[in-house]
């Protein structure tokens, strides 16, 4: 069940990113390497704020993505339960 992992891992990851270092330490925006114009003015800040909310979309369909996928996997297993879907199993 590698599928599973990789969605999983990449949309947590994207979590991490998006909200620990975008929205709480302010470290970056998806658009803040590309020119100065994205980080001083309003039409830059909008473009940049834009580009992260589709950033959390992609990771939140990554991970909805991941979970379905290994509960799907789980289903078709003899021993499967929710303990599995939580790593218990």
């Amino acid at each position: 069940m590698t599928t599973p992992g990789i969605l999983l891992g990449l949309g947590l990851g994207g979590f991490v990113d998006g909200i620990l270092l975008h929205q709480i330490f302010q470290w970056h925006n998806m658009l803040s390497s590309t020119d100065r114009w994205a980080r001083t003015t309003l039409e830059g800040m909008e473009s940049n704020m834009l580009a992260d909310g589709l950033f959390h979309l992609a990771t939140w369909a990554l991970v909805a993505a991941g979970v379905w996928a290994l509960w799907s996997g789980m289903r078709h297993r003899e021993h499967a339960s929710g303990k599995a879907l939580l790593g218990w199993g």
